[in-house]
Parts: structure tokens; C-alpha cells; sequence
């Protein structure tokens, strides 16, 4: 019988490594907006203004969301008395979590393409990632379903597992949003104007 402590330790570490996730997702996101939004056209679509601030605030409640949860599922694992236990708090936990993206791809597509240079381009290539992250969550969640918690090594083996493809299919989207043309210009401009994008753009440079 594993105690409380050793599965905490054990799902600890993928933990961790899915919030690092998100926020280098939610960053490489307005990186590659700001990176692509230069100059205005005569197209209509949303201001930059506005869609910075729908879209920033989209993403910042989606990964204060994600935190907390996360936070939640530790503190639940702490009084889980064995991984078969654990194993449900885990996938209720990465269903959660795939709700919560849902949520948040809806809201940002909600916001509309803004009124710049490759706006809709722009639009489209973050609704195609964002999209990309809610899917690594139903896999991760499908898997979740199938981890074998007849001994300890192979719950181990099985979240371990679970950890490296959420940590491979997120970098996969994380070069996605890499591609974006490097163009500046108002957009970017908007981005770093808006406090609820203070978060992500702080470590863009």
C-alpha cells in the first residue's frame, strides 16, 4: 500500500511540467500575434485594443484556472489512499483541464479576427494552436483512463508516460505558433499596452 506522500511525488513532476506547459503556451501565443500583427488595413475586424484585452483575459483566466486546479488535485492526492484512487482524481483532474481549454478556445475565437495586417491570418493561426493544446488534454485524459494501478511501478511507468506525451504533443504546438511571420507593429503594440498581457509579454522581451 503506497503512502499518501509517495503518490503525491509521483504526480508531482507531471504536474508541474503541465503548468509550465500552459504558460509557455499562453506566451508563445501572443508572441507570435504580436510578431504578426503589423501595420493597419481597411478590413474590418475587431480592434486591437479590444482584442488584446478579450484575448489576454481569455488566457489569463484559462491558466489562473489551470493552477488552481492543479493545486486542488495535489491536495486531493494527499488524502487518496491508493492509485486506483489517484488514478481517478488524475483523470477527472486532465477532463477538468480539457473543459477549461475548451473554454478558453471558444472565448478567443469569440473575440474575432483584429483589424490589422494578417489579422484573420493571425486569428487563425491561434484558434489552429490553442485548438492543438485542447486536444493534448483529451489524449492525455484518454490515457489518464487506461493507467494500470495493479502495482506501483506500473502506475509509475503509466504517468510517466502520460507526462512525456502532453510534454511532446506541447511543444509540437509550441512550434506551431513559432511559424507565425515576424512583422510587428500595432497589434504588438496593443499586446504590450494591455495589463492583462503583462504576464505572457514579460518574458517575450
Amino acid at each position: 500500500m503506497p503512502t499518501t506522500s509517495a503518490i503525491v511525488r509521483i504526480v508531482s513532476v507531471p504536474l508541474a511540467r503541465l503548468i509550465a506547459l500552459v504558460l509557455s503556451v499562453a506566451t508563445l501565443a501572443f508572441a507570435a500575434a504580436g510578431c504578426g500583427g503589423g501595420g493597419s488595413d481597411s478590413s474590418s475586424g475587431t480592434n486591437p485594443d479590444t482584442w488584446a484585452a478579450d484575448v489576454c483575459g481569455a488566457l489569463q483566466t484559462w491558466t489562473n484556472d489551470i493552477k488552481s486546479k492543479s493545486q486542488a488535485l495535489s491536495s486531493d492526492l494527499g488524502s487518496s489512499s491508493d492509485f486506483k484512487a489517484a488514478k481517478q482524481k488524475v483523470v477527472s483532474f486532465l477532463e477538468d483541464v480539457k473543459q477549461s481549454t475548451q473554454t478558453m478556445v471558444d472565448d478567443v475565437k469569440a473575440a474575432g479576427a483584429p483589424s490589422t495586417k494578417n489579422g484573420k491570418t493571425i486569428q487563425s493561426e491561434l484558434e489552429s494552436g490553442l485548438t492543438g493544446v485542447r486536444d493534448t488534454f483529451d489524449h492525455a485524459a484518454t490515457q489518464a483512463k487506461q493507467l494500470d494501478t495493479s502495482n506501483p511501478r506500473a502506475f509509475v511507468n503509466g504517468v510517466t508516460d502520460l507526462s512525456q506525451q502532453i510534454q511532446t504533443e506541447g511543444q509540437d504546438v509550441a512550434k506551431h505558433f513559432q511559424n507565425v511571420e515576424d512583422t510587428g507593429g500595432e497589434l504588438n503594440d496593443a499586446i504590450k499596452n494591455e495589463p492583462s498581457c503583462k504576464s505572457f509579454t514579460s518574458s517575450t522581451g
